[in-house]
């Protein structure tokens, strides 16, 4: 295998013997694997070519982009590790990976991809975070299997989500009997309180908000307080920098006692709004923030037209309250001698 390499953190360009995917330069085919982010079902800011540009500058990792077909149809965003592993790229702050391509072409892009990695002869791969119902998990156990290498295949993590009807009444309704009481006994507790009121920041807010979304995280304890390093820091704002002149940022501000007590650092992606992180104000922990940020979201979300909100990684039992189903994240891991 031949590789020249352009730029030590964007992309190896190396022959393969499978002609159907062949490594490409990922800023030459950026339109194209926008369009097929788009077309994706179910849509994921996470697999987008400007989700990614940001993770790779956080990322080690030798950064391949694989494509099949010219025009692309099919795109994977890969890494190689420094020992040897080859992966699915995006970090452990991607909350979904996967090979992106368009539902009728999802199998067989997954074989495209599965069968380059295999012809690049890593003696490890490891696929994390992907759907269940997506069709990468089989199809890549399935080819690497018949290259060779041994696959184990597990369930990792859920990532609840839950469809939104058209209009919020109908979605309190939805809920089962005692979580629309503790809903509805939640939100009147905290309108209760002086100077309440949710909104979606501004522009012009944004540096102010982000300032008091990380001062809040470290107000939090235990794991909560400590995932907030400076690096983790550092990669939200560069995430907020790459998508907020996209429309696709979305940080809401919850008011408490006529200050900033909570902030939800989402993303509006096609007919999705993904909640990614959320921050509160320990002081006022007694208003059920977190419920009512959720349910001013949702409200909102409705109001807009999107069709899911999604609460991605984590089975936390709030997601569950509020009406969301499990969706699972899978993990592969490919070894051979």
């Amino acid at each position: 295998m031949r590789s020249v390499h352009l730029n030590s953190n964007e992309v190896t360009l190396s022959t393969s013997p499978d002609a159907a995917c062949t490594a490409r330069v990922p800023t030459q085919i950026a339109p194209e694997w926008s369009a097929i982010a788009k077309r994706r079902a179910p849509g994921s800011v996470f697999l987008t070519p400007e989700w990614i540009a940001v993770a790779r500058a956080h990322d080690r990792g030798e950064q391949i982009t694989v494509a099949a077909g010219d025009p692309p149809w099919a795109v994977a965003a890969l890494a190689r590790d420094a020992d040897g592993t080859v992966r699915l790229a995006g970090g452990e702050l991607t909350d979904e990976h996967d090979v992106v391509a368009a539902p009728q072409d999802a199998r067989a892009a997954a074989s495209a991809v599965a069968r380059w990695i295999a012809a690049d002869a890593p003696r490890r791969v490891l696929v994390d975070y992907v759907p269940e119902d997506s069709p990468t998990p089989v199809t890549f156990d399935e080819e690497l299997a018949a290259c060779g290498y041994a696959v184990r295949r597990e369930r990792l993590v859920t990532s609840p989500r839950m469809a939104l009807p058209g209009a919020y009444d109908a979605y309190v309704q939805g809920l089962g009997k005692k979580e629309r009481h503790e809903l509805r006994r939640k939100l009147r507790r905290f309108e209760g309180a002086r100077g309440t009121g949710f909104h979606w920041a501004e522009d012009g807010e944004r540096a102010r908000i982000l300032d008091r979304f990380f001062a809040l995280h470290r107000l939090s304890k235990g794991e909560k307080a400590a995932f907030m390093t400076n690096e983790t820091e550092a990669f939200f704002r560069d995430i907020a920098d790459a998508l907020a002149p996209l429309g696709w940022l979305r940080l809401g501000v919850v008011r408490a006692y006529d200050q900033d007590a909570a902030v939800l650092f989402a993303f509006a992606y096609g007919d999705t709004l993904a909640l990614y992180n959320a921050a509160y104000d320990p002081a006022l922990a007694s208003l059920s923030l977190g419920i009512a940020s959720h349910a001013f979201a949702v409200r909102d979300a409705i109001a807009q037209g999107f069709k899911v909100y999604d609460l991605l990684r984590g089975g936390e039992p709030y997601k569950y309250d509020l009406g969301a189903q499990d969706r699972w994240l899978v993990r592969l891991e490919a070894t051979r001698q």
